[in-house]
């Protein structure tokens, strides 16, 4: 029997188990961006207070204020496939940011930039990337099982975050040859 003329989707049947089976998988996913937004959103703000440049620091405390939001909307991710999230993993979260920070001072002073204040912008550079991928990644696992309310509403978080991490990387740029010819701080 030929399918050439065959038409439309081809629907295979999924019984619960299977089903809450790959829900149960977005939400241990969803743990990850919560604990990546939350680095994030953690380091944005320390960041902004160590940095002097007064407009640099105002668009990292914009910066923080809109992580904080897209860390809060993670909630309702879980809400639209009816899980709960996880507690812990705002805890591991203080814990990476300071992991974070330690590994950023360390390779940036070996690389020469002995300045704090752009070695944490660094850093933030790299948290926000990681970030932008887990949330990225949460979308794509909604549009692969067809969850459109779930992959729609993280369209929007991805595009700021994008947004954000070119200013932090212009910030970076900007501030790195005071950083590194100078060894001066922000």
């Amino acid at each position: 029997m030929s399918t050439a003329g065959m038409a439309g989707p081809v629907l295979v049947e999924l019984d619960e188990e299977f089903w809450s089976g790959r829900l149960d998988r977005v939400a241990t996913w969803l743990g990850n961006v919560v604990m990546t937004q939350s680095t994030f959103h953690r380091m944005a703000g320390d960041t902004a207070e160590k940095i002097t440049e007064p407009h640099i620091r105002e668009y990292l405390l914009e910066i923080s204020e809109a992580a904080g939001e897209h860390e809060a909307a993670i909630g309702e991710l879980y809400r639209i496939i009816d899980r709960e999230p996880p507690t812990g993993r705002r805890f591991s979260a203080a814990v990476m940011a300071r992991v974070q920070q330690a590994m950023g001072q360390l390779i940036g002073k070996a690389g020469g930039a002995p300045g704090d204040e752009w070695n944490h912008l660094r850093q933030l550079l790299l948290v926000n990337l990681d970030a932008i991928g887990a949330f990225a990644t949460a979308q794509q696992l909604g549009l692969a099982l067809g969850l459109n309310e779930f992959a729609e509403s993280i369209f929007p978080i991805v595009r700021e975050k994008e947004k954000h991490q070119l200013l932090i990387q212009e910030y970076m740029l900007e501030m790195g040859p005071q950083a590194i010819l100078y060894k001066g701080d922000i």
